[in-house]
Order: structure tokens, then sequence, then C-alpha cells
């Protein structure tokens, strides 16, 4: 009896790991390198930008641990399981960028720039580039 239920805990085990990540494009993700990160839910769209509350409920944002802008997500598509697009703006709305997010198997995301402005965060009186492709831990 009590191999069988370590058998049934052991089948189990990967549909529980599964759930899990059922829902990659939901959650905070973190690059330590570059200090920035995503808060995000493409599912259900319930996210606030902090200091742009008036802008209601979003899919997400990007934004850097070095100072208060956010690139806000304001149009978002999952185009997979594993991928979604999305476009993102600064926070004076004067500049848009288009990216691709690509939920990685080891739980990490990955963000890829496709088109518009570079994505750029102030940091102590200069513009900090951020690289067109970054990868993300999930936090």
């Amino acid at each position: 009896m009590k191999h069988a239920i370590i058998a049934l805990l052991l089948w189990l085990l990967p549909a529980a790991l599964a759930a899990q990540t059922a829902r990659p494009f939901e959650g905070r993700y973190d690059n330590e390198e570059h200090k920035v990160f995503f808060k995000l839910n493409l599912y259900d769209k319930d996210i606030l930008v902090p200091g742009q509350e008036i802008y209601g409920e979003l899919d997400g944002y990007l934004g850097s641990t070095q100072c208060n802008h956010v690139w806000a997500i304001t149009v978002a598509r999952i185009i997979s399981p594993t991928e979604a697009e999305v476009t993102l703006i600064n926070n004076y709305g004067s500049e848009d960028l288009t990216a691709r997010l690509i939920a990685l198997p080891d739980g990490e995301l990955e963000y890829r720039f496709v088109d518009g402005s570079s994505l750029k965060f102030p940091v102590n009186g200069k513009w900090q580039k951020i690289p067109k492709s970054l990868k993300l831990k999930r936090k």
C-alpha cells in the first residue's frame, strides 16, 4: 500500500508542476543585472501602474528598481501558451515599442524587442538602455 501511495504521488507531481506554470504571463519577473522587472497579468488585465492609476487596470508594466519610470503595457495579445506580443508606452506617452514575451521551459521569461523606440530608463541623470533581448526570472 505504501508503494502505491508513493507511486501515485510521483505520477501526480508532473501535473502539479505543470499547473504552476500554466499561466506564464502572470506574476513578477526580474532581471538582476539590469535592475528591471515586469509585473504582469495578460490573462485578467488587473494591474494598476504605480503613480498612473488614472489609466485603470492594465495588462502590466515594465519598471526599474533604480527609478520611478515605467513602461505600461497598453496592448497585449497571447499568441500561444508560450508566446505573447505586447505594446508598451513610456510614462509620458512619447515613446512606444512592441516586444515579444516568451515563456521558457525553465520558468523564466524572455523579452525580445520587435519594433519602435529603444527601451531605456533614467538612472542617475543618464539613460540606461536595456538590451533588445533579456531573460527575467519569476519572483
